[in-house]
């Protein structure tokens, strides 16, 4: 007796809806007939593997993208640390160099600024925002220097860094406004100028590039050079040559050198006005590489999912969808960039609460969902499209099979 004639005797002789009617029916329709094949996407047994994995993916790869904003955060929070603000309207930015031989203390009309006494050759402080009011103010400056006071009126103008160098003479304290440059250079070159302090005049060239210092207390225009160490720069003063060293001059940076020292001597004091690149190019490669992964784990599976969860004909429909969800996300990209005026590390700490709050809705409404059979779409939503497209094959065949015999028909005869 075949296998196949033991089965056929098993089928016959099982009593009616005892446990082994399914196991001895032995055909594969049996499944689609019964419960055990709507059960997996029910929530029974069989499909416990594969129930929520397409939309757990969805959901880990929001978080990755959520990670990848929090990571975005923290890089430009440590890259603004080294970059100055331009002043708002209304306003400018101001440093102090007190090169006096004693500290002095500022006063300013109408501001706290610079409330502590500023000691000799210190370096600056961090550029302070002056209220213009306007375009721009002449102001007067009260300076207290060893107990004397002096006043030095200046012009501001709104929008502009300046650096209040101050030093002394014989008939008290001196007065000079400098126009800054704040902005760092694209090249990923350091800015430099020079403050000349001695009574001669002094030419430093480095490299390629030239200055020109005037004596007592004249200030070079600010030139870029590249970025590079430089402990070997010549300088000419009179007829005399001399060779400082400046150390490193690093990308992004904008440096203030004051030359001191006698007849015979020069003597540098390199000051940093706006502080170096230090945030390594490198620091961008997690954020991409998490916006990857989620992107990957959300956009492709979330396309996949609504593919195979949709009707035949509604697939087309499902993916439009989809790009429309794409494309009110950039508007709101839009908006909160343009609009909203917040800072650069501000929309990425905003984009990323918002990416983890939709993560948790959509985690809720995900548990709750019920898969469906893409099989059991297609007998119950049939793309007609397709069985007009067959028929009208099965049409043209007949054609041709009628056509291939007429014309038999009329050879044989």
């Amino acid at each position: 007796m075949t296998p196949g004639s033991l089965q056929g005797t098993i089928t016959h002789q099982a009593p009616k809806g005892d446990s082994h009617t399914s196991l001895s029916t032995g055909d594969h329709q049996a499944p689609y007939r019964g419960q055990s094949h709507q059960g997996p996407y029910r929530g029974q047994s069989h499909q416990a593997p594969y129930r929520g994995q397409p939309l757990k993916k969805m959901a880990v790869g929001m978080i990755f993208a959520a990670l990848a904003f929090g990571a975005a955060t923290l890089v430009e929070v440590n890259v603004m640390k080294t970059v100055v603000e331009p002043a708002p309207h209304g306003q400018c930015l101001l440093q102090v160099y007190n090169l006096a031989d004693s500290d002095v203390k500022l006063s300013i009309p109408g501001s706290n600024l610079f409330s502590q006494p500023i000691k000799s050759y210190e370096d600056p402080q961090a550029y302070q925002h002056l209220e213009l009011g306007g375009h721009n103010k002449t102001i007067t400056v009260g300076i207290n220097h060893n107990g004397h006071f002096h006043e030095c009126r200046e012009t501001f103008t709104e929008q502009k860094a300046y650096s209040l160098v101050l030093h002394s003479k014989t008939s008290g304290i001196v007065c000079q406004l400098a126009t800054d440059n704040i902005l760092k250079s694209e090249r990923m070159e350091a800015y430099l100028r020079f403050i000349n302090t001695r009574s001669e005049a002094v030419n430093v060239t480095m490299a390629a590039v030239d200055f020109y210092i005037p004596a007592d207390y004249g200030i070079s225009p600010n030139k870029s050079v590249e970025r590079n160490e430089y402990t070997h720069v010549r300088c000419t003063s009179g007829s005399q040559d001399f060779s400082i060293n400046l150390g490193l001059l690093d990308s992004g940076a904008s440096y203030t050198v004051i030359l001191k020292g006698g007849p015979g001597q020069i003597i540098p004091q390199k000051m940093e006005d706006v502080k170096a690149n230090n945030v390594h190019i490198a620091w961008q490669i997690p954020q991409y590489a998490l916006m990857t992964a989620g992107e990957v784990m959300f956009s492709i599976t979330g396309i996949e999912f609504s593919y195979s969860q949709a009707p035949a004909n509604m697939k087309s429909v499902l993916q439009a969808g989809w790009l429309l969800t794409v494309a009110f996300g950039n508007v709101i990209v839009l908006i909160v960039a343009e609009g909203a005026g917040l800072d650069q590390w501000m929309e990425f700490l905003l984009f990323a609460g918002l990416l983890v709050a939709v993560c948790i809705i959509f985690s809720i409404m995900a548990y709750f969902y019920t898969y469906v059979d893409p099989g059991e779409l297609d007998q119950l939503f049939p793309d007609k499209t397709v069985n007009e497209d067959e028929d009208e094959l099965k049409k043209d065949q007949t054609d041709d099979t009628m056509y291939l015999n007429s014309i038999e028909k009329s050879t044989k005869m």
